[in-house]
């Protein structure tokens, strides 16, 4: 039995019109007619030979995605700025990004909250002296895209890998992640901006060691609306912590039936089977004479399915996704714009052992087509996107604005097995979606209003069209040492025409929700406009609720009840979740514009209605709920240690007021009301 008291005194179907068919070659290589033609210079041995890393985001704040790609080192960074006419022009030196050192992974997002996106660089080592430490570099953007000023991260470990960034604690204000593939010491690290500065961050429940990490991940995986953490690792390392809130983050790898993947190197998450919770793909090493030839696994990637509480089950093979060669960057995207997501990722080592580079050199990348009932066929050939480079970073993100999937590949190096041996530099690959098809398309993005989120980082964007529902998550986090604008959701939706309801579903537990929004656009979805007074409420206690000033027509409907007006207030006899809705009506109108859906927690605590006296004695009313007992105590000495009862228990098979007389004339009285749960 549970018990509270309180004392006073005197939160789909497949079915879609759409096209899904194996694609002829509609990806068109634009990397020369782009303006792109830089080398990542993986020269030396060891680490160098594993990253090659780029982020896409729109860093100017011009509508247009640029790129930011490294170049390995003793060569300058580039900052590709799109000029919206499908070429870039490098502008990296005037901007301030231009970094010439050893650099490995890269992300961005606005970290610091302030309306413009952020670079973050891992360096394999501080300088080629030193074996002990190394470094994050943060580029501060200073609103015009330029980056006067940055953060420098001591990291105790070498060898970083990639970083994510995810708003932790819901703040607003992002914490950062990073993995470093080692085998001594610490390879996992968060650091949280606090004063000006970045500091680490115990975020573990259990102290713990992660190592060989390649890609940490945020992401929400049982849908409570706070961002937990896939740490996807080498030689059979990798983990999965659930966000706690207060109580950090519990490491739960071996209850969540995941993580076998032998040799974890890329991630990708998403709903690729539109059941609304977060799947999750690891890219890995397959080779299937069964017989590894190295210190390696053979038996290739892993599809995790969501169980819709944040474990998994095994689906590779009914996926049919296991052979990826020796796989890396991944991403889920909709290359069709048919209604699923699909799964792209990239591949390739440089061993020089005879026979060991027949198997993983020179191999394509792979486009894994979903075809629904949980199956793919992998495609890459006929689309164009098998690419045969040293892939190591992958971006998925629209580049000409045109509402479909591009695709950027970060080659590390092309192996010439000769003889002689020879590695020479990798050049990157720019593939333009050219799709003829007639499925149609939606972008969302999210604007808030701090404390939430600028781009609304952790939040989820859900769409119905017809018969078929979708969702994404914002993020802005690693596939492996590289990353598309997650912060953008992007859409397939066939051939409708109309998408019948957009909805965002706010970290902080709020949703906006718009209706009947045209295919092939892009909209921006506010952040709630009404507030409450307040979002923590004892039982009995009155919330007023609040519309924005906005010249529109507001309707509230709290508890089933109607209020035509911009100004409400109730209170609730259950705890537990409340929901009060705003609908916005163009004035003058009945159309309505958007509907805010507030959420607020009424607490196991109640509120005591009233002790009035009377002249019998006291009356003391609280509100009751059904299923639970009341046993009301008092005492007069002020000595709180010490209660009386008072008479018996009192029930209410309905929410309702509950009334005790005690003929008590004390001058002074305390009354305690202890709540029972009447379930066994």
């Amino acid at each position: 039995m549970t018990r509270h008291f309180t004392w006073a005194a005197l939160c789909l179907l497949p079915g879609i019109l759409t096209t899904t068919a194996v694609l002829a070659s509609p990806f068109t290589n634009v990397t020369s007619e782009a303006n792109i033609s830089h080398y990542y210079y993986a020269t030396g041995n060891g680490p160098l030979h594993i990253v090659g890393g780029a982020v896409a985001e729109d860093f100017n704040g011009d509508g247009w995605i640029d790129l930011y790609a490294l170049q390995g080192p003793s060569h300058t960074n580039l900052l590709y700025i799109n000029q919206h006419d499908g070429t870039f022009v490098d502008e990296a030196v005037a901007r301030g990004a231009d970094i010439s050192q050893a650099c490995a992974g890269v992300s961005a997002a606005d970290f610091d909250n302030d309306g413009d996106i952020d670079i973050a660089v891992t360096k394999l080592y501080a300088s080629a002296s030193t074996n002990s430490s190394s470094e994050v570099l943060v580029l501060v953007n200073d609103g015009t895209g330029a980056f006067t000023n940055q953060h420098i991260i001591d990291v105790p470990n070498i060898n970083l890998m990639s970083t994510s960034w995810g708003d932790v604690d819901n703040d607003g204000v992002l914490e950062l992640v990073v993995g470093a593939w080692i085998s001594q010491g610490q390879g996992l690290f968060m650091y949280e901006y606090a004063g000006g500065q970045f500091v680490s961050s115990n975020f573990r429940t259990i102290p713990r060691l992660d190592q060989f990490v390649f890609s940490p991940r945020f992401a929400d995986l049982d849908s409570d609306r706070l961002s937990d953490l896939i740490v996807v690792a080498d030689f059979g390392s990798s983990q999965q912590y659930m966000n706690r809130g207060q109580a950090g983050f519990e490491r739960v790898t071996e209850a969540s039936g995941a993580w076998t993947d032998e040799n974890g190197m890329g991630v990708a998450i998403g709903d690729y089977d539109n059941d609304g919770d977060l799947d999750c793909f690891v890219s890995s090493i397959f080779d299937d004479s069964g017989t590894p030839e190295g210190n390696w696994g053979v038996t290739g990637n892993r599809l995790y399915q969501n169980t819709g509480l944040g474990s998994f089950t095994d689906v590779t093979d009914l996926a049919d996704v296991r052979d990826g060669n020796w796989g890396w960057g991944s991403a889920f995207g909709d290359m069709d714009k048919d209604g699923d997501l699909d799964l792209v990722h990239v591949n390739g080592w440089t061993s020089t052992v005879p026979g060991v580079h027949d198997k993983f050199n020179n191999q394509p990348a792979r486009l894994f087509q979903n075809i629904g009932s949980g199956t793919f066929r992998e495609i890459a050939a006929q689309a164009g996107t098998d690419d045969r480079g040293q892939g190591r970073g992958l971006i998925l993100f629209d580049y000409d604005n045109d509402g479909d999937q591009d695709v950027f590949i970060v080659n590390n190096g092309i192996l010439d097995v000769g003889p002689p041996v020879s590695t020479t530099p990798g050049a990157p690959v720019l593939l333009r979606n050219d799709v003829v098809y007639t499925n149609n398309w939606l972008k969302v993005t999210l604007a808030g209003t701090p404390p939430l989120h600028r781009n609304g980082i952790g939040s989820r964007v859900c769409i119905r069209s017809g018969e078929l529902t979708q969702m994404r998550d914002l993020h802005a986090s690693t596939g492996f040492l590289a990353h598309g604008p997650g912060r953008i959701a992007h859409f397939g939706i066939g051939s409708n025409q109309v998408v019948d309801e957009v909805r965002a579903e706010w970290n902080n537990g709020d949703d906006i929700v718009v209706e009947d929004v045209p295919a092939n656009s892009a909209i921006v979805m506010q952040s709630p406009s009404a507030t409450l007074s307040s979002r923590s409420l004892a039982r009995g206690e009155t919330v007023i609720a609040s519309a924005p000033a906005d010249g529109n027509q507001h309707e509230w409907v709290i508890q089933g009840e109607t209020n035509s007006s911009s100004l409400a207030t109730a209170s609730f006899l259950t705890r537990g979740e409340k929901e009060l809705l705003l609908n916005i009506y163009q004035a003058g109108t009945q159309m309505l514009i958007r509907q805010e859906i507030l959420r607020l927690t009424v607490l196991p605590d109640f509120l005591i209605q009233s002790i009035d006296m009377k002249s019998s004695g006291i009356e003391v009313t609280w509100p009751g709920s059904p299923g639970y007992s009341y046993h009301v105590y008092h005492q007069s000495s002020g000595d709180t240690n010490t209660w009386i009862p008072i008479g018996q228990a009192l029930t209410s098979s309905t929410p309702s007021l509950l009334l005790l007389s005690h003929t008590n004339l004390e001058d002074c009285a305390w009354y305690r009301i202890e709540e029972e749960s009447m379930q066994p």
